[in-house]
């Protein structure tokens, strides 16, 4: 096989090391959905509310020459509705609690600030927090252009009042993150509770979870957010999962992001959420995510899945391509069982409606695993899957060689066996082959790759990850060559 990951892993270690100064100047990102997000120059200077290191709370105005010193001054005491706060260039050591609706923070063009807190400290729960109570919110904000790092638990959290026994489970929404990068945190880098919905993290790296508790640490942990979109992201050295929406998180879209070094899995369209969390008025089956899609990633070096689907309802996996996944768990595309604390009165659905296609998945299963659906027979025997998938224009290899096992565990359907009798199994898969992909050192395709003009052509992938517009027939995998 033409991979080589050592050598991979240091063209890629350089890759990224030179592009996160990149993050720091971001050009307008247009998502296949329509919505754009603003490029530096969008922004001028000679508007919004001044924060230094070297300016002071009592004598400042504001201005660029006479800034406030602190951002949470600004935020209690100065900020109205619709305002910017431009931070000078430096390190700002404090957690930050939003209290006021479309508020915007962000670097100065030309500097890059950091808004930092320790992780050891338990009376800081997270280092940016957006926060929420009757009558107000901190809903319509922006993170653009920073640096967040630390917090005991979190470096960015969304708060509800989904669990305060009121009516009004209302959560902070329509907040977005561009051009950040958030790491070293305590635990997860990214927290979104219930009800906190059309949250966008767009172009951002996010990295190093866990520092403190590296046993439930992602990089982005979503419970019940609706409509989220994470895109043209680097997720990379989470301690857990990189990334999930779960808890019955609807119409969340995974895209062109890479996400590498994972402890779990890469990304979860569903996972395993308390009960108490799910909103049965529009989810009265307990399903961890509803039409959620990841679309155009590339994952890689991950020990479990690189893509899992937990009672996932209508999920789709297209165009991804996962490489050197389930070193030590599962397999590359995954179906797991959730069990929902093992309440009585959970749902624990199967998935179904799975719409699998054009993916490349690489594995470095120990059991050569390449597609598993998991039975349990806890809890009157589960199911991970009702129904059969729809699969097709996938390729399969196993690193080091040999041939990938295919399995069903479940009893009505249990099957273990190579790629042909897997079509079989459910028939389908169809125009999918098993055998080297020919990926560059990046990840994308080389000029003779089998994967070339290989796939089929769907209309909600009319774009790779590079957002080079594909033609048809569209190529197996992320990248369109």
């Amino acid at each position: 096989m033409k991979l080589n990951i050592p050598i991979i892993l240091l063209c890629l270690i350089l890759c990224f090391t030179a592009g996160c100064a990149q993050v720091n100047s971001t050009t307008t990102t247009t998502l296949p959905a329509g919505e754009t997000y603003p490029a530096d120059s969008s922004y001028d200077d000679a508007v919004g509310i001044y924060v230094s290191t070297a300016g002071n709370d009592s004598t400042g105005n504001g201005s660029i020459g006479n800034p406030y010193r602190t951002i949470q001054h600004v935020l209690t005491n100065i900020a109205v509705s619709g305002d910017i706060i431009v931070l000078r260039g430096g390190t700002y050591n404090e957690n930050i609690d939003i209290r006021v609706a479309n508020i915007t923070i962000r670097s100065k063009n030309d500097e890059w600030a950091n808004i930092q807190s320790p992780t050891g400290d338990s009376s800081i729960n997270q280092t940016v927090r957006f926060n929420i109570d009757a009558g107000w919110s901190s809903s319509g904000g922006k993170l653009y252009r920073l640096e967040i790092i630390g917090g005991y638990y979190y470096a960015v959290k969304f708060e509800t009042m989904w669990d305060w026994g009121g009516a009004d489970r209302s959560g902070v929404s329509s907040v977005t993150i561009e051009a950040c990068k958030i790491h070293d945190t305590g635990r997860d880098c990214v927290k979104v509770t219930p009800n906190c919905d059309d949250i966008r993290i767009i172009n951002c790296e996010i990295y190093n979870s866990g520092l403190r508790d590296n046993s439930n640490a992602e990089g982005i942990d979503n419970v019940n957010g609706d409509r989220m979109i994470v895109a043209d992201c680097k997720i990379h050295d989470i301690a857990t999962n990189g990334l999930y929406f779960k808890g019955g998180a609807t119409d969340c879209v995974a895209e062109r992001n890479t996400i590498y070094n994972c402890g779990g899995a890469g990304i979860l369209l569903g996972f395993d959420t308390s009960p108490e969390f799910f909103d049965l008025a529009v989810n009265p089956q307990y399903f961890e995510n509803i039409n959620g899609i990841a679309r155009n990633n590339i994952v890689y070096n991950t020990q479990n899945s690189g893509i899992g689907m937990y009672a996932a309802k209508n999920p789709q996996v297209l165009n991804n391509t996962i490489v050197n996944a389930a070193q030590t768990y599962h397999s590359p595309i995954y179906f797991g069982l959730t069990f929902q604390d093992w309440d009585a009165d959970a749902g624990r659905p199967a998935s179904e409606g799975a719409v699998i296609k054009n993916n490349i998945a690489v594995s470095n299963s120990p059991d050569s695993y390449g597609v598993y659906i998991r039975y349990a027979s806890d809890l009157g025997g589960m199911n991970a899957y009702s129904g059969l998938p729809t699969m097709g224009h996938n390729r399969y290899f196993k690193l080091g060689g040999g041939t990938l096992v295919f399995v069903d565990q479940r009893p009505a359907s249990t099957f273990s066996g190579g790629l042909s009798g897997w079509q079989s199994h459910i028939s389908g898969d169809a125009n999918s082959a098993e055998g080297d992909p020919d990926l560059d050192g990046a990840y994308h395709l080389n000029t003779g790759s089998p994967c070339v003009d290989a796939g089929e052509t769907i209309s909600s992938v009319a774009y790779d990850i590079d957002k080079q517009a594909r033609s048809s027939p569209y190529d197996i995998g992320a990248d369109e060559k």
